[in-house]
């Protein structure tokens, strides 16, 4: 084991919080949702946790290199994934190195494959437990660098490493914590989906993530439903993307527009609910509006609370 330089700090955040620093923040103008967060986490207690993160250069690259070992992979996963992490915004350069050499070095990549099937295979075993999860959670946030980098961005797709992360994001498990793997994994797609390159949106529409985030808002939790509105509202600002979304050959924007509709009521009713999702499922409807088809769908099934004063006080607060 290379002998990792590490710091102790103490965090007061609760688990929901840490998992929004491991996903939703990854994301480009995320800072809307994290205010929402933020004025909601007040009301709520903490809970002491520790994060470590490396300081010398090179231990990065020799953290990678023990990904090879078996014996020693799943500690340097999760300090580098952690390392990752911390210094994300505060030091972006080593941020952007870690993605380039992630991909680049030697086997990691299908270590990092492994891992995954890996994953797979206890999956249909039914055999995950909280250990295994994390452990491919910490697998999650190093994919979140590699898409993060310019540089690696158009290989990764093209590995087609990202369509595995489809059946994690759909899969049952009644084990709590596997809403890590859910939303780290969406985070992901949002991560590629949000530069919207063409050949990102191309793979985006022929992976089916638009049907996976209907599907995600429908049922998933608050911070799922959130990220996958990122996701859907970066691909609408696409033009292939808008025009396969809102194509008479599909009942996808009809599937999809009742689904807001049912969220923006159940909002209504209960605003302290999501106020950020809210927000994105608005902005959806502003972009939607902007195709002919969508306008004049959306014209027809604009929900009732968005046009009867039943947000005005939420207006107000924000």
């Amino acid at each position: 084991m290379a002998d990792y330089e590490c710091v102790i700090r103490d965090s007061y955040l609760p688990e929901d919080e840490l998992l929004e620093e491991r996903s939703l923040h990854f994301l480009k103008d995320s800072k809307i949702d994290q205010a929402f967060s933020e004025a909601k986490a007040k009301k709520k207690a903490g809970k002491k946790h520790k994060v470590k993160w490396m300081r010398r250069p090179m231990v990065m690259p020799e953290a990678i290199i023990e990904f090879l070992d078996e014996d020693l992979r799943e500690n340097a996963i999760r300090y580098l994934s952690n390392f990752l992490v911390e210094k994300r915004e505060e030091d972006p350069d080593n941020y952007k190195r870690a993605g380039f050499l992630l991909y680049n070095s030697c086997a990691t990549m299908t270590t990092l494959l492994q891992e995954v099937v890996s994953f797979f295979r206890k999956m249909s075993e039914e055999t995950l437990n909280v250990r295994s999860i994390k452990r491919l959670a910490n697998v999650l946030t190093l994919f979140q660098c590699i898409a993060a980098n310019q540089e690696t961005r158009q290989s990764f797709v093209n590995s087609g490493i990202p369509d595995y992360l489809v059946p994690m994001i759909l899969f049952e498990c009644k084990i709590e914590s596997f809403d890590n793997i859910r939303a780290i994994a969406l985070s992901v797609i949002g991560i590629l989906c949000q530069v919207r390159e063409p050949y990102v949106i191309d793979w985006a529409i022929k992976s089916n993530v638009i049907e996976v985030c209907h599907t995600i808002v429908a049922t998933g939790s608050e911070l799922d439903k959130v990220i996958a509105m990122h996701i859907l509202e970066a691909i609408l600002q696409d033009k292939c993307g808008i025009s396969y979304f809102c194509s008479s050959s599909c009942n996808l924007l009809l599937c999809m527009l009742k689904t807001w509709d049912e969220l923006v009521n159940h909002l209504a009713e209960d605003q302290e609910f999501s106020p950020r999702l809210l927000y994105h499922i608005i902005r959806c409807y502003m972009i939607l509006c902007s195709h002919e088809r969508g306008y004049a769908i959306v014209v027809q099934r604009m929900p009732i609370p968005l046009t009867d004063g039943s947000f005005d006080g939420m207006i107000e607060v924000c």
